[in-house]
């Protein structure tokens, strides 16, 4: 089952931000090019949401406030889908970077963006991207990947299968984001290997959807784990799969003990990062 979380609702709560290195989750916008049907955020309905560039100052600046000066912080540029709103991720950055020069931006993707060769170029040239203070994060569900679908309803598969393929012509280093879900929970394992060996990822990070498993499907996930450590060990799968908790070893080298959610309110999650998050809500009311 789940583990049980220690969730507040940040503002909206009384209750303070925890003075403490954490994941600092920047919500960029709600709106997204794809309309995936089992989506961990409450998006349906709500008003369109796009953090204004004093409002992205603001956020920095309250992260930066409880961040130790001498520990490298943590940026994840987070949507809906943050591409859309490329300007202002690159702006939280440059601020960022002009306020402390030890920070790490995880940019969390669906990846649709980077079919265009223009926008590959764009990241290449980045200059925190070539200063390697990015990791790029794209999501990916194997055979479950069918409920990853347009707005129009196309299945966005082949469309990934053109990304990863030019993500790896043009030398852009990634990761994948592979959500567990009832749909592709019996083919984990043998996606999960396959992704490994074929689109050459940097490292795997596995995430479940928990509310969709059943007891028995989530027996099985354990020893799907299991499958995949022993692999490691003997050397059959090469890169990492990150063994669902903490997916940030990349970006800051040490386990962080809280995630926090920042979006055109303020912070309004914050909940301790143990194995799974519970659902993310913008808290805005729907139309």
């Amino acid at each position: 089952m789940s583990p049980q979380m220690n969730f507040s609702i940040g503002d909206k709560s009384g209750k303070p931000t925890i003075k403490d290195s954490g994941v600092n989750v920047i919500y960029f916008t709600n709106r997204c090019n794809l309309a995936c049907t089992y989506c961990y955020e409450e998006l349906s309905g709500r008003p369109k949401q796009v953090l204004s560039k004093e409002q992205l100052r603001n956020s920095v600046d309250l992260i930066l406030e409880r961040e130790p000066e001498d520990t490298q912080t943590l940026f994840v540029l987070f949507g809906g889908e943050v591409t859309l709103e490329w300007e202002n991720a690159v702006y939280m950055m440059e601020y960022a970077y002009s306020k402390k020069k030890q920070v790490h931006f995880n940019i969390s993707t669906n990846g649709i963006k980077f079919l265009d060769d223009d926008f590959i170029k764009e990241y290449k040239k980045l200059k925190f991207n070539l200063l390697g203070l990015t990791s790029l994060d794209i999501s990916f569900d194997g055979v479950g990947n069918s409920e990853r679908i347009t707005h129009s309803g196309k299945d966005s598969t082949n469309t990934m299968i053109q990304i990863f393929k030019k993500l790896n012509e043009n030398l852009v280093k990634f990761r994948i984001r592979y959500t567990i879900h009832n749909l592709n929970i019996n083919k984990a394992y043998e996606d999960i290997t396959l992704i490994s060996k074929t689109f050459n990822p940097q490292r795997i990070i596995t995430s479940v959807a928990w509310d969709k498993l059943s007891k028995e499907e989530i027996e099985y996930l354990n020893k799907v784990k299991d499958m995949l450590r022993f692999d490691w060990q003997n050397g059959n799968i090469l890169i990492p799969i990150c063994d669902l908790f903490c997916d940030t070893c990349d970006g800051c080298g040490v386990r962080k003990d809280i995630k926090t959610y920042f979006t055109d309110e303020g912070n309004v999650t914050t909940y301790g990062n143990l194995e799974s998050a519970p659902k993310f809500n913008d808290f805005k009311t729907k139309e």
